[in-house]
């Protein structure tokens, strides 16, 4: 029988409710740990809406600490200023905070933390504060980001863009590299990710793949309707998606309005780009929702799901989402990359602007064919990613990491109650 493990889990996001790509994969974990472990969970929120989604956490931690994290333009700045003079990557200095880093410590001085796990990049850098402790380190990096920055790097407009960018990759290498080398375990979403870490430690590493599950068993199945709906869900201010968007919509677009008159785009995703609102407003066949609380309407509208990702490393959830309720889905190689999925039998892949637009178009008229490559992804995703087989994993990886504390096989089996301090 396995000892319950005290765990300290630091979230740069609020992995609640499980409606975007990261929030989803944390809170898959945090989920799969809370079954068999006790967790205290520290994370940034940046409303009160998000103070009350996190709260909805102590059903399954035994704590819960919120720290107020507000960006404005002008501290940015300081945050960029800060990184260039440290030599440290922008994106981990701007989520520096002592407020986070004292409640961390003061956690870690109880002496009763077996495992101090860190979920994504930014978070990577308070594992330093168990140097020396007994408490083991878990770095969940999801994706290698360096790697991802760099494939970004030459396609910033401008020169100024593209030489910041260029050092940030070579610095996000070094620090992911030696957070890597420096935890007791490291966490890859997939094989890409865990060689491009293990690349950027220069050494070996301990790590193990976990990959991103979702709720596959009770998730609603769409109705197969005769449609010429695309949809397109992801969020709009991840550099990535909106480079993908400005692709399909200057390129493939014009190509698949010629040959499918009728076809229709509904874009979703919170904070979408000036230029892409504009193209909504400049074409009637195309809506840009921006954030939409229940996305599932048009999940049952849509006869195709796109994903035309030019950039980007780790597994896309809404891809997983997509297959998960039966819509067939059409992706570039890059967003289809790391998942276990076959083209011509789960979904289309296209990397050209023609490819892509045929791909579509052979959907839209090929009414069986679509229901055929959904129904196939389905069965996938029932076998493959439902979280409750794909983090299994990381319950593995967790028993052969800790040492359970004596006092835990011995202490009453029920979780004290649970508190939500805010600390801002």
């Amino acid at each position: 029988m396995r000892g319950r493990v005290r765990t300290l889990l630091l979230t740069q996001i609020v992995p609640n409710p499980p409606d975007a790509g990261p929030k989803a994969k944390t809170h898959y974990v945090l989920r799969t740990l809370a079954n068999e472990h006790d967790i205290d969970l520290i994370t940034f929120v940046r409303s009160q809406t998000e103070v009350d989604q996190a709260q909805e956490l102590t059903r399954l931690c035994r704590s819960v600490t919120t720290i107020r994290l507000q960006r404005r333009r002008a501290t940015e700045l300081v945050y960029l200023a800060r990184s260039w003079a440290r030599q440290t990557p922008f994106l981990v200095e701007r989520d520096a905070r002592t407020a986070f880093a004292d409640v961390v410590r003061k956690r870690l001085a109880t002496g009763d933390i077996d495992i101090l796990h860190a979920d994504q990049l930014s978070m990577g850098q308070y594992l330093d504060l168990a140097r020396g402790l007994r408490t083991r380190r878990v770095f969940d990096a999801h994706n290698a980001v360096w790697e991802l920055v760099r494939e970004l790097s030459p396609r910033q407009p401008t020169p100024v863009h593209r030489i910041s960018a260029s050092v940030e990759w070579r610095r996000l290498r070094r620090f992911e590299g030696r957070i890597a080398r420096e935890s007791d375990l490291t966490l890859a979403v997939s094989e890409r990710d865990r060689d491009a870490l293990r690349l950027a430690a220069g050494k070996a590493i301990k790590a193990a793949i976990v990959p991103i599950g979702i709720e596959v068993r009770e998730r609603p199945v769409v109705v197969p309707v005769r449609s010429s709906r695309l949809l397109s869900v992801a969020t709009m201010h991840y550099p990535p998606n909106a480079e993908a968007l400005r692709w399909f919509l200057s390129e493939t677009w014009p190509l698949l309005a010629n040959r499918c008159p009728q076809v229709r785009l509904d874009i979703v995703g919170p904070r979408p780009p000036a230029d892409i609102t504009a193209a909504g407003q400049r074409d009637d066949w195309i809506s840009v929702h921006g954030y939409v609380e229940d996305v599932e309407p048009l999940y049952q509208q849509a006869a195709i799901f796109i994903v035309p990702l030019l950039s980007g490393s780790g597994v896309r959830v809404k891809i997983l989402e997509a297959m998960a309720r039966g819509v067939p889905v059409v992706s570039t190689s890059i967003g289809a990359d790391g998942l276990d999925v076959q083209d011509g039998v789960h979904l289309l892949i296209a990397d050209t602007p023609a490819e892509f637009a045929a791909a579509v178009a052979e959907l839209l008229d090929r009414p069986e064919r679509a229901i055929a490559l959904a129904t196939a992804a389905r069965e996938r995703m029932l076998e493959r990613y439902d979280w409750r087989a794909c983090c299994q994993p990381l319950l593995d990886a967790y028993h052969h990491l800790s040492q359970p504390r004596t006092d835990a096989m011995i202490a009453p089996s029920g979780p004290p109650a649970t508190v939500v301090a805010d600390v801002t």
